[in-house]
C-alpha cells in the first residue's frame, strides 16, 4: 500500500502564493517564487501544482529539471526546459527576431542552431547571453503569460545559476514567472545572492504538521499512520516511501524524527527492498539509466546495460508500472521518481561496473554524434591516466564551454590535467595556460594566480620569452586582486634576475613595469622604465612592440602632465596602429587601450571611442576578453563629454553586467563608478550615488587601484552627486577624505574637475577664500598643460561662479564665456552646455535679459539633446524667471538632420527605417527598450519629427544622396 502522489496537504499558505504571482503575472508583470526545502519536503510536488494552476489561466508552462551528476554542460537545465518548446514551434518561437539575436540563441539552444552550429564568443561577454535569453522570454510572452519552471536548481550548472542572477538583477519586461526549487544548504552562492532582488517571493517548505500527514495516510490503520510518520519525520517523500514497505512499521522500532538533509534508515531500507523486488533485467537497466543521466533515453541506457531491445522496453515498462521512473513531456525522455531514488541506484554499483558502464555511455553516445559536452561527464569517469583520446574530448569539451560557461571549460581542463603524463610537460603548459585564461574569465582570480605560478614553475629558465610573458600576466592578476606590492616585486624581480634585455620579451616586461608605476604613482619609473622600452623597442625593430611602447610611455606623460610628449609619443604610436592590420596587433591589444586613455586626455574623443571599438573587435575575433571591461569602460568619458549620456550609460552597465560575471571585485568596483557618472550628468543623483556606495562596498576605498592611473575610485562622484542633491555636509566629509586639496592622485583634467567641486562646496559654505584658492590650483595647472582647452574651460568656469557669488556679474560674463569657449574647443559639448548655464545665468545678473535668454535657449537644447534632464529643468526654470513662458522646440542652427545624430542614433534610425518595433531593436542591439526609448527621444529632437514615419523619410532622404 502506497500513498497517492496526486495528494497536497499543509500547503495552504504556499498556495496562496502561488496563486497571488500569477494573478499578478497576468497583470503583465515579471515575478520569481523561490521554492526551497530539504530532499523529499515537497519542492518538486509544489511547482507540479504551480504548473497546472497555471495552465488552467492560459499561461504557457515550461518546465525543466537539473540533475545530480549532470553539473557540467552549460545552460544543461534551461536547454532540457526551453529546447522543447522551441523544436515544437513552427516558427520556432521568435517570429521576425534579428539575426544577431537568434544566433546568440543559437549558442545556447540547439532548436535554433544551424549547419553551422553555434558562433563563436569570449567569455568575457556572456552576459550577451543572458540578455539574449531575457528578449526571448520576452519574446515567447508576447502572446500569453509565461513560466518558466526549475526544479532542484542546486545542481544546476554555473552557467545556468549565473543567467538567472542576470534575469533577477534585470527583470523580463514582459510577463514572465519564475519558478526556481533548491535546497537551501546547497544551493549555489550566486542563486542565494541573486534572490535577495525585491523580484523575488521565497517558500521555505517546512515538514508536515501529524494531523497533516494523516491526510497522505488515510488507507493506514491510527497504529501504522503514527509509526510512518515518527520515521519519516514529516517529510512527505518519506512518508510515502515507508508507507511502501510490505512489513508494516511498529511504535516500538528506534524511530526519532531525522534531522534536516539526513536520510532515516527505515526510508535507505525501504528503498533497498523495493530495488530488490526488481527483476535482474530491470535493475540492470535501472542502473544504466543511473550512469546515463536525467534525463535519459531507454535506448542509450539499454546499450549501457548491455542489453537488447526488446529486453531494454520490457525492464521500462516494469520500471514504470513500480513507478521508479516516470516519463517526462518529451518522447523517450524518462527520469527517476524522485533524485534520492536515483542516487541510491547510482551508490549501490560496484566500483568497477560503475567504470564499464560510464565506458558503454561515453560509446553509445558517440555512436550517435555526441558532441563533447555530452560525452565529457561519462569519459571523464572511465577513462585512465594517459588516454589521450579522453584527454582530447575533455579538451575539445572546454573549448566549446569557454565563450559562454567558462566555470564548466575550467571543470574540463581540470580533468584533462588529472589525465595528462607528466611526462608530457609541453601539453601539462599549454593545458594550464588554458585553465589560467578559464578562471581568469569565471572570476576564480587567486586560483587562476596560483594556476600562472605553477606553470612559470614548469617552463623553468631554459624558456625566457614564454616564462617573461606568464610572469607578466601572474603580475596583472595580482593586480587586480589589490595585491599591488606582490605584482611590483614580482616584476622587479624577475627584471633584474634577467639575463638578456634586448630580447622582444625583455622590453613587454619593461612595459609592464612602466605601467606598474601608475598604480602607485611613481611616475619616475612609469617614464623611465617607458623611455627605455620605447628605445628597446626601436632597437629591436618589431613595430607591433614600438607601438606598445609609445603608447605606454604617453600614457605615463600624459597622467603626470607632460603634454608635449605625451602628444609626440601618441602620434608614434598612432602612426605605427593605423598602418598595421588588426592580426598583426591582436598580440598588442593594449597598445590601443593606453591610447584610447591618452585620447581621452589629450581631447581627441572621437579618436579614443573609434581606437576602443577596433581593439574590441580584434579581442572578439582572436576570442580575448582580458581587456574587454577596460576597453569597454574607455569609451564611458569621451561619450559624457560629446553629450552622448545615454550611450555612456549604455556602455557602462555592460560592462557593470560583465564585471558582475567575471568575479573581478577589481573590475566591477571600477565599472560601477564609472557607471555613476553618466548617471550623474543625466540628472540621476540617487542612481549615482547607488553606484558609488555599491563600487564602495567592493573596492573598500573612495579612490585608487585602477588604470591609467590610481585616481580613479567612486570618491569624488559620490562627493559631486551629494553635493547636488542637497547633502553639502556629507560631500565635503567625503571630498577631505578623499586626500589632501592638491589633489596629486587624479590626471590635470581630472583636478580641475575635482577643484572645481571643492570650490563650489566652499562657497557653499561661506568660504570664499577657500574657494579661491582652489580656483588659482586650477588656473595655475591648466596654465601648464600645454594648450589642453578643457582644463582652461573648467578652470575658467569655476572662476566665474565664485566671480558671480561675489556680485561681480560683468567679470563673471567674460570668464563664463571663456568657460564655454574652452570645453567646446575641446569638444566636451556637455560641459560646453553647463558652462553655458553659468554664462546666462551671469548675464542675467549684469542686466543683459535677451542675451542671457539666448544662452540659457541654447544651454536648454543641448541639454535637452545630451539627455542632462536634470540641468535642462533647472535652466528651465531660470528662463521662467526672465518671463520666458514657452519651452525651446527643435535643435539649434547646425545640430539639426541626420548628420547630427550620434552614431548609435543613426544606427537606430536606419532600423526605424526598417520598419522595426522598440522590442526588436532593442533585441536586435542587446539593449533595454528604455535606452531605446532614450535614444528616440534625441532622434525625434534632432529631426524635428513628430513620428517614426518623419525618421523613417528624414533618412530614406539621406541614403538616397
Amino acid at each position: 500500500m502506497a500513498l497517492s502522489g496526486e495528494t497536497l496537504v499543509g500547503r495552504e499558505r504556499e498556495l496562496a502564493s502561488i496563486d497571488a504571482a500569477l494573478e499578478a503575472l497576468g497583470d503583465g508583470g515579471a515575478g520569481c517564487l523561490a521554492i526551497e526545502g530539504e530532499p523529499g519536503i515537497g519542492k518538486s510536488r509544489l511547482v507540479a501544482e504551480l504548473r497546472g494552476r497555471a495552465e488552467q489561466r492560459g499561461c504557457i508552462v515550461l518546465h525543466g529539471q537539473a540533475a545530480e551528476f549532470e553539473r557540467d554542460r552549460p545552460f544543461g537545465v534551461l536547454i532540457e526546459t526551453v529546447d522543447p518548446y522551441l523544436s515544437a514551434q513552427l516558427d520556432d518561437g521568435l517570429g521576425a527576431a534579428p539575426e544577431q539575436l537568434r544566433e546568440e540563441l543559437a549558442a545556447i539552444f540547439p532548436a535554433l542552431r544551424g549547419a553551422g552550429g553555434a558562433p563563436a564568443a569570449i567569455g568575457d561577454e556572456r552576459y550577451r547571453s543572458h540578455r539574449a535569453v531575457r528578449t526571448l522570454f520576452e519574446l515567447l510572452a508576447e502572446g500569453k503569460p509565461l513560466v518558466i519552471a526549475l526544479d532542484d536548481l542546486h545542481w544546476a550548472d554555473e552557467a545556468t545559476i549565473e543567467l538567472l542572477g542576470a534575469l533577477l538583477r534585470r527583470p523580463a519586461e514582459a510577463p514572465v514567472l519564475l519558478a526556481l526549487s533548491f535546497r537551501p544548504g546547497s544551493a549555489p552562492a550566486g542563486l542565494t545572492a541573486a534572490l535577495a532582488a525585491p523580484l523575488s517571493t521565497r517558500l521555505e517548505l517546512e515538514r508536515l504538521s501529524e494531523d497533516d500527514a494523516a491526510l497522505l495516510l488515510a488507507d493506514f490503520d491510527a497504529e501504522s499512520r503514527a509509526a510512518i510518520y515518527r520515521h519519516g519525520g514529516g517529510n512527505p517523500f518519506y512518508l510515502e516511501q515507508l508507507s511502501r514497505l510490505r512489513q508494516p512499521l511498529r511504535l516500538d522500532r528506534d524511530g526519532a524524527a531525522p534531522a534536516l538533509g539526513e536520510v532515516p534508515a527505515g526510508v535507505a531500507a525501504s528503498l533497498s527492498e523495493e530495488l530488490a523486488t526488481l527483476s535482474p533485467v530491470a535493475r540492470a537497466l535501472l542502473e544504466a539509466a543511473a550512469v546515463a543521466g536525467e534525463p535519459f533515453d531507454p535506448g542509450v541506457a539499454g546499450e549501457i546495460a548491455e542489453l537488447e531491445q526488446a529486453a531494454a522496453l520490457s525492464a521500462l515498462d516494469e520500471l514504470l508500472d513500480r513507478v521508479l521512473v516516470r516519463p517526462t513531456d518529451v518522447p523517450r525522455r524518462f527520469i527517476f521518481r524522485h533524485p534520492l531514488v536515483r542516487r541510491s541506484v547510482y551508490e549501490s554499483i560496484g566500483g568497477g561496473s560503475r567504470l564499464a558502464a560510464h565506458s558503454r555511455a561515453a560509446a553509445s553516445l558517440r555512436s550517435r554524434g555526441a558532441a563533447a559536452a555530452e560525452l565529457a561527464h561519462h569519459v571523464e569517469q572511465a577513462a585512465s591516466q594517459g588516454d589521450a583520446e579522453a584527454i582530447e574530448v575533455l579538451l575539445e569539451a572546454a573549448a566549446a564551454a569557454s565563450g559562454r560557461a567558462p566555470a564548466v571549460a575550467a571543470r574540463w581542463l581540470d580533468g584533462a590535467l588529472r589525465l595528462l603524463l607528466d611526462a608530457d610537460r609541453e601539453r601539462q603548459i599549454s593545458v594550464r595556460v588554458a585553465l589560467a585564461s578559464a578562471l581568469r574569465s569565471s572570476g576564480e582570480l587567486e586560483r587562476c594566480r596560483e594556476v600562472l605560478l605553477e606553470t612559470i614553475a614548469l617552463v623553468g629558465a631554459d624558456d625566457e620569452p614564454r616564462r617573461l610573458q606568464l610572469t607578466a600576466w601572474c603580475a596583472a592578476v595580482e593586480h587586480w586582486l589589490g595585491h599591488h606590492d606582490e605584482a611590483h616585486l614580482r616584476l622587479i624581480r624577475t627584471w633584474d634576475e634577467l639575463g638578456d634585455r634586448g630580447t622582444p620579451e625583455a622590453t613587454a616586461l619593461q612595459i609592464e613595469l612602466a605601467i606598474d608605476g601608475l598604480y602607485t604613482l611613481d611616475y619616475e619609473q612609469t617614464l623611465s622604465m617607458g623611455a627605455a622600452a620605447l628605445a628597446s623597442a626601436h632597437e629591436i625593430d618589431d613595430p607591433g612592440l614600438t607601438a606598445l611602447a609609445a603608447a605606454a610611455l604617453s600614457l605615463g606623460e600624459s597622467t603626470e602632465g607632460s603634454i608635449e610628449a605625451a602628444r609626440e609619443h601618441h602620434a608614434e604610436a598612432v602612426a605605427l596602429l593605423d598602418r598595421l592590420g588588426d592580426d598583426e596587433l591582436a598580440p598588442y591589444l593594449d597598445a590601443f587601450y593606453y591610447i584610447a586613455w591618452v585620447e581621452n586626455y589629450l581631447e581627441h574623443y572621437d579618436a579614443a571611442l573609434a581606437h576602443a571599438d577596433r581593439a574590441i573587435e580584434i579581442a572578439r575575433r582572436a576570442g580575448e576578453g582580458r581587456l574587454l571591461i577596460p576597453l569597454m569602460l574607455t569609451k564611458g568619458y569621451p561619450l559624457e563629454m560629446q553629450g552622448g549620456l545615454g550611450q555612456a550609460a549604455e556602455i557602462c552597465e555592460a560592462a557593470v553586467e560583465a564585471a558582475r560575471l567575471s568575479g573581478n571585485r577589481h573590475y566591477l568596483f571600477w565599472a560601477l563608478f564609472e557607471l555613476a557618472w553618466p548617471r550623474y550628468f543625466a540628472g540621476d543623483l540617487d542612481g549615482a550615488i547607488e553606484a558609488c556606495e555599491e563600487s564602495l562596498r567592493y573596492g573598500e576605498r573612495l579612490t585608487g587601484g585602477t588604470i591609467p592611473s590610481s585616481g580613479g575610485g567612486p570618491g569624488w562622484a559620490l562627493a559631486v552627486a551629494l553635493f547636488t542633491s542637497g547633502e553639502t555636509k556629507r560631500a565635503i566629509e567625503t571630498m577631505q577624505a578623499l586626500g589632501s586639496e592638491e589633489i596629486e592622485f587624479a590626471v590635470p583634467v581630472e583636478r580641475c574637475f575635482d577643484w572645481e567641486t571643492l570650490a563650489l562646496a566652499e562657497l557653499e559654505t561661506g568660504d570664499v577664500g577657500a574657494a579661491e584658492a582652489h580656483a588659482k590650483r586650477a588656473e595655475d595647472l591648466a596654465a601648464g598643460l600645454a594648450g589642453l582647452q578643457l582644463p582652461l574651460g573648467l578652470a575658467a568656469r569655476t572662476r566665474a561662479a565664485i566671480l558671480l557669488h561675489k556680485g561681480e556679474a560683468k567679470a563673471a560674463v567674460s570668464s563664463a564665456r571663456a568657460g564655454v569657449d574652452g570645453a567646446a574647443a575641446a569638444g566636451a559639448r556637455l560641459q560646453a552646455a553647463f558652462s553655458r548655464i553659468l554664462l546666462g545665468q551671469a548675464l542675467a545678473a549684469a542686466g543683459a535679459r535677451e542675451e542671457a535668454i539666448a544662452e540659457l535657449r541654447e544651454a536648454e537644447r543641448e541639454l535637452d539633446s545630451c539627455g542632462s534632464l536634470r540641468e535642462r529643468d533647472a535652466v528651465r526654470r531660470d528662463l521662467r524667471k526672465l518671463g520666458v513662458r514657452r519651452e525651446a522646440r527643435g535643435p539649434a542652427a547646425g545640430e539639426s538632420g541626420i548628420a547630427s545624430l550620434t552614431k548609435r542614433e543613426h544606427e537606430i534610425a536606419g532600423l526605424v527605417t526598417d520598419r522595426m518595433t522598440n522590442k526588436e531593436i532593442a533585441a536586435e542591439l542587446f539593449l533595454s527598450e528604455k535606452t531605446i526609448e532614450s535614444h528616440l527621444r534625441n532622434i525625434f529632437f534632432k529631426l524635428s519629427a513628430s513620428s517614426r514615419v518623419d525618421v523613417a523619410r528624414a533618412f530614406e532622404r539621406e541614403q538616397r544622396g
